[in-house]
Parts: C-alpha cells; structure tokens; sequence
C-alpha cells in the first residue's frame, strides 16, 4: 500500500536496524522502505516490537469492522481480492522481464512504465504494458477505496 514508512520520534533507530530494517534519510525524514523485511508469511514476526507508525496505523477494513460496518468475513475477502490482484501485477511485472522483488511495487512498476513504447515496440510489449497500467489502476483504485485512511 504505501513505498515507505516514517520513522517516528518514539522508535529507536539503533533498535530498527537491530531489527533488521534498512532506514534512510528522505527529506530530512528517517524512513524504511516497503515491503516491510518484518513481515512474512502473511504476519508481522516483530508485532511487539514494531515501530510506532505501524502500531497506529489502522486501515480502513480495520475500522469497518470495528464499526460493524462490514463483517470480518467480508473484509478477508476483499483482502483476499487485493491479494490476488497484486499477484496478477506480480505476474506481469515479472513476463516484464524486469522487476526486483526487493522493491515495492509502485517502484517496480514506475520502472517499467517509465520506459518508451511506441508504434515500432513490440506488439506484445505495448499489449503486456496496457495490461499492467490497467491492473495497477485497479488496484490503487481499490486500495484507496476500502484499504487507505
């Protein structure tokens, strides 16, 4: 959902780094990159431990269920709908030839679609291009509709 997360005042550098997380300086700000190198297999393997920001953070499937609003049950499900289609991304980015799974997703995916197509690309190019603009449009259509704050 997010390339990066700031480091707030409360987390202790020295203990992220412990922890295994690569921070950097982005605008005068500490920040680690995403995906997070604490979550694995479907699960935050620090959930004690983890940074501030991320034990804030609520997302909105969070608060809908917390409101009654929609049931745990849904909101698996259209997490399991988000799932698949970051899958089907992955699956393109990688027929792509060019992604690096160390990198969040909208990097990898600028990446791609930072390089020229025009009439004389390969059909199959420009066709697997339109496939992943489609894809990710979706995709951050969805995350803003029932996934961001």
């Amino acid at each position: 959902m997010f390339h990066n997360v700031r480091v707030r005042s409360n987390d202790s550098p020295r203990e992220l780094n412990t922890l295994g997380f690569n921070l950097h300086r982005k605008h005068g700000e500490l920040i680690f990159l995403q995906p997070c190198p604490a979550y694995q297999e479907s699960q935050c393997t620090i959930y004690l431990q983890r940074p501030e920001r991320c034990q804030l953070f609520k997302c909105r499937q969070l608060l809908r269920v917390a409101s009654d609003e929609i049931s745990e049950a849904q909101a698996l499900e259209q997490i399991r709908e988000v799932v698949q289609r970051v899958a089907q991304i992955n699956e393109l980015l990688n027929e792509s030839g060019k992604t690096n799974l160390k990198k969040p997703l909208s990097k990898r995916y600028e990446k791609i679609t930072a390089e020229p197509v025009g009439p004389l690309s390969d059909p199959k190019t420009v066709e697997l291009r339109n496939r992943l603009e489609i894809a990710m449009k979706e995709l951050e259509e969805r995350l803003e509709k029932d996934f961001r704050p």
